[in-house]
């Protein structure tokens, strides 16, 4: 597995083939003034089943593998092309560029759609053309729904950045 994540040439993949996404977790603060490190790109994508389909066109090209560890996953019948991510459900991969986790359930938010709506165009240093994160108010709401100690700090690091607290 690579240590190592290469977060513009996931998102490059992903914007050379049309995949309609919208980004979220770590690397969605950018858009809101916040920098922090990240383990991986996390993405929303829109469930349409054309968009699956050349989702899973980018994967490959990504050589993504479901991350079970241990687990043969085509012993489970579990594979990340159009019919598998059509099933729904969250998708943690491993690609040779790093992580990428695709999610089309996260708390806080009701899907896709919302976020679309409310998505803002950032710049990622290498990436070829603007890519969409998540709103700011999406991006506390899943934060707040998440809970975790990174999302609390998240949180405040958000808030700071955008002069509502000192």
């Amino acid at each position: 597995m690579l240590d190592e994540l290469h977060a513009d040439e996931i998102l490059n993949a992903l914007n050379e083939r049309g995949v309609d996404f919208v980004l979220i977790g770590g690397l969605a603060l950018g858009a809101h003034g916040v920098i922090r490190g990240t383990k991986d790109v996390d993405i929303v994508p829109d469930p349409v089943t054309g968009n699956l389909a050349v989702l899973a066109d980018a994967l490959e090209a990504l050589n993504a593998r479901v991350d079970l560890r241990d687990l043969d996953p085509t012993e489970l019948g579990i594979e990340p092309d159009a019919d598998g991510l059509g099933m729904g459900g969250n998708w943690v991969l491993v690609t040779d560029q790093g992580r990428l986790d695709v999610l089309q359930e996260v708390a806080g938010v009701s899907g896709y759609e919302q976020l679309r709506a409310h998505a803002v165009a950032m710049r990622v240093p290498g990436v070829a053309g603007p890519v969409l994160a998540a709103g700011y108010d999406d991006v506390i709401a899943m934060k707040v729904a998440a809970g975790r100690e990174q999302d609390l700090i998240d949180i405040d690091s958000l808030r700071r950045a955008r002069g509502e607290i000192d």
